[in-house]
């Protein structure tokens, strides 16, 4: 690769990053709000007892779990895929490069 073709690169991720950061800033400006209107401060009142209520019991913990595992279909299967691997006996930098993929 040639010192040009080096340099022309360096431009390229320099102009990209400018571009990156034009959007973030753009959403940004437009997800706060236009005016700053200040709340009315709620009362502070004490709780009554008797409106307080329990919260649900837990649901089964394991199917708690499964559900939670098959809602990411993409992370349970590279979850089985460590498994499996690990099974195996493969090499530990492969398990170590899907487990950062799971971050």
């Amino acid at each position: 690769m040639t010192e040009s073709e080096m340099k022309k690169m360096q431009q390229e991720a320099v102009r990209r990053a400018e571009e990156m950061q034009n959007r973030a800033r753009t959403v940004q400006q437009q997800s706060q709000p236009l005016h700053h209107q200040s709340e009315p401060v709620a009362e502070i009142n004490t709780p009554n007892t008797e409106n307080i209520q329990k919260p649900p019991e837990r649901q089964n913990e394991t199917g708690g779990l499964f559900e939670t595992l098959m809602k990411d279909k993409e992370r349970t299967l590279i979850l089985g895929l460590i498994l499996l691997l690990m099974d195996e006996k493969t090499d530990n930098s492969l398990i170590l490069a899907l487990m950062y993929l799971l971050i």
